[in-house]
């Protein structure tokens, strides 16, 4: 799923180069051919660009400062309760596997929106009387339908097999044909279906169809037709019938567009168009430069023979713990759910809150050939009870998928910073708290039992939330008759 999450990003990126080349530079200057040859190579460069996340790039190791696989950071925030529930949803609903499945389903709908639409011409072919008029194959249809091609059929109205602009509306159509706008149909919804979130896509989609009917336009006038007569059939049938998404309809882009082209003279500039199409190359291959340094899209491959050697002699010694190997060990479900269960598991100590201490643990540990966690140890600590409590999350993490050096399972050291951060800009004034300051801040009295003074307090630090069964807030004089500012006396449910 993440390598497939890297194409969608990567190709999205370049689709918008090519939107931003098409409509900033050449729309106006490419004629229709070259604008839709334009449209078609540059999408079509674009997802085969973005494939490239799935080639693995070799990396030197001296350019690693570190031997150890450094994961990434975990941020534990102090915060608990409802706003905990808050943190969790957030992080659910924006998480790569939910947006996926988001655009899975999106996708999977636009796949029946064309299935259906295919099935029903398939239908039609199959089932529908054949007509062969001018070398065409027209298969007339009841109802209302506007003229409209798909490969080499051409379907009519059966109401207009006996009118006089049956020809002229078989050389639109024959045009179609001729050039392949089919194909191309199918490859831009065939894009649609997996990149319906990206408007560019959208907008060239458009821009791609409306090209097509001034080709064809195009075509038909260059057969001798006479220029009013077939504008006037244009404006006649403008508003009739309905329209399959995968077909080509005489009638499909905007009819004042499609009259201005007409009547527009044409300018050939061969030379212009070239240059100006070869300008999105330099776009383009900046972004492959940087995806090619993305760290997500490349694989560590050792570069030393010498490294690889002695690697390959100690591969069988279950007491060797490698850093580098061809395949990294992988936790159940990936990273997104390393990253969940972490987050999930990991709770800031009361101690380290009260005391307003924050700053990062740097946890080692190692995946064994059997997938089992085992020597975990704090490298960096910052003390409150982090350290611990960082030890005991990662000691609970269930078996990772081992790695493999040279096609047997091996130890893998891995490194895994944790940020232990604090809500708010309190932690300065409670690290500088003095006990006996008595006449600020807030004392917890839990079952009649003073618990202490703090400030930014959270009450899931003293008493689960779930535990509590009643709390009163006590100030003014009834506070001060405690000594204090405030006081909260909290009472257990099984108290009461």
């Amino acid at each position: 799923m993440e390598q497939l999450s890297l194409w969608l990003f990567w190709s999205s990126l370049y689709l918008i180069i090519v939107g931003i080349a098409y409509y900033s530079f050449l729309r106006k200057q490419l004629s229709p051919g070259h604008g839709r040859i334009f449209i078609l190579s540059g999408l079509f460069i674009a997802i085969l660009l973005g494939a490239c996340s799935f080639i693995s790039f070799p990396q030197d190791v001296t350019a690693i400062s570190s031997p150890t696989v450094l994961l990434p950071e975990v941020v534990v925030m102090a915060s608990s309760g409802a706003e905990t529930v808050r943190h969790e949803l957030t992080s659910v609903f924006v998480s790569s596997r939910i947006l996926f499945f988001i655009s899975l389903t999106v996708s999977a709908l636009l796949s029946i929106r064309v299935a259906v639409s295919l099935i029903l011409l398939l239908f039609r072919i199959k089932f529908n009387r054949r007509l062969n008029i001018g070398g065409s194959n027209v298969l007339p249809v009841s109802g209302d339908i506007s003229p409209c091609s798909f490969f080499s059929f051409v379907f009519v109205p059966e109401s207009l097999l006996d009118k006089p602009v049956l020809n002229t509306i078989l050389v639109h159509e024959r045009a179609h044909i001729i050039k392949g706008h089919s194909v191309d149909l199918i490859f831009i919804e065939l894009l649609t279906i997996v990149f319906w979130f990206h408007p560019v896509l959208w907008l060239l989609r458009k821009e791609l169809k409306t090209l097509q009917e001034y080709e064809a336009d195009r075509y038909v006038l260059n057969q001798n037709v006479d220029k009013q007569s077939y504008q006037k059939l244009l404006l006649d049938i403008s508003l009739s019938g309905m329209r399959i998404p995968i077909t080509n309809p005489l009638n499909y882009s905007s009819l004042k567009k499609r009259i201005m082209m007409m009547n527009k003279k044409v300018r050939k500039n061969s030379r212009w168009s070239i240059t100006t199409m070869l300008m999105v190359i330099p776009l383009m291959g900046m972004v492959l430069m940087l995806q090619a340094i993305d760290p997500q899209s490349q694989r560590v491959r050792i570069p030393s023979e010498t490294q690889e050697q002695n690697n390959a002699r100690s591969a069988y010694d279950e007491d060797v713990i490698f850093t580098i190997v061809e395949q990294l060990p992988s936790f159940p479900g990936g990273t997104d759910a390393k990253l969940h269960f972490l987050q999930s598991k990991l709770r800031y100590p009361a101690e380290a809150r009260e005391a307003g201490i924050q700053g990062t643990v740097f946890v080692t540990f190692v995946v064994e050939n059997d997938g089992e966690i085992s020597d975990v140890r704090v490298l960096r600590g910052i003390g409150g009870g982090c350290d611990e409590e960082a030890v005991r999350v990662v000691e609970k993490m269930p078996a990772w998928e081992p790695g493999v050096q040279r096609g047997e399972k091996v130890r893998v050291q891995f490194n895994l910073p944790i940020r232990f951060k604090l809500n708010g800009d309190n932690n300065k004034e409670s690290q500088n708290r003095e006990d006996g300051d008595q006449t600020t801040g807030v004392m917890i009295i839990l079952d009649g039992e003073k618990i202490g003074l703090v400030r930014g307090m959270d009450l899931n630090t003293f008493i689960p939330v779930e535990q509590i069964g009643h709390v009163e807030v006590l100030t003014g004089e009834k506070a001060a008759e405690y000594g204090y500012e405030r006081v909260i006396k909290i009472t257990r449910k099984e108290r009461e």
